[in-house]
């Protein structure tokens, strides 16, 4: 009898139960645009900013752009496809409302590997990702208080 993988089952599952939950590739597809938004967000931030602030932005991008290789590793593995990656757009506003937007997302990301941190398989990276994502949260709260200085 033919072996079916945990990928495949979940997917007859969800069909059977009417898709209560979104599929694994679906939030993964999920995380791996915002993680790849955000990667774009801060490297255009890090060319507003000169010194340590750009410094600080350059390498959050530099991050963020490692979880969307290790999200998209994950859905490759789970899902056998390479996920699409959407068009980043640029962000226009003040730098202080960027920032506190990026604080939100940082916050919802952080939430989403801490959900997913028990995970049998993958549990280990998404801590890894979570204690990131919890670091870029401090560095925004840095910025946004240097801005009040200047």
């Amino acid at each position: 009898m033919e072996q079916i993988n945990q990928v495949q089952a979940q997917r007859v599952w969800q069909r059977v139960r009417g898709s209560e939950q979104p599929s694994t590739e679906v939030t993964l597809a999920a995380l791996i645009a915002a993680e790849w938004e955000d990667a774009a967000i801060y490297l255009q931030l890090s060319r507003k900013f000169s010194g340590k602030e750009s410094a600080i932005l350059y390498k959050m991008y530099q991050q963020e752009q490692h979880h969307c290789s290790c999200l998209k590793g994950i859905y490759t593995i789970a899902t056998g496809n390479k996920p699409a990656l959407p068009k980043a757009t640029p962000v226009h506003g003040p730098i202080e409302q960027v920032l506190r937007n990026c604080y939100g997302r940082e916050m919802r990301a952080l939430s989403a590997y801490d959900a997913r941190s028990q995970d049998a398989e993958y549990g280990h990276v998404f801590a890894k990702l979570r204690d990131q994502e919890q670091e870029h949260c401090r560095l925004i709260l840095e910025l946004i208080g240097s801005l009040a200085k200047k």
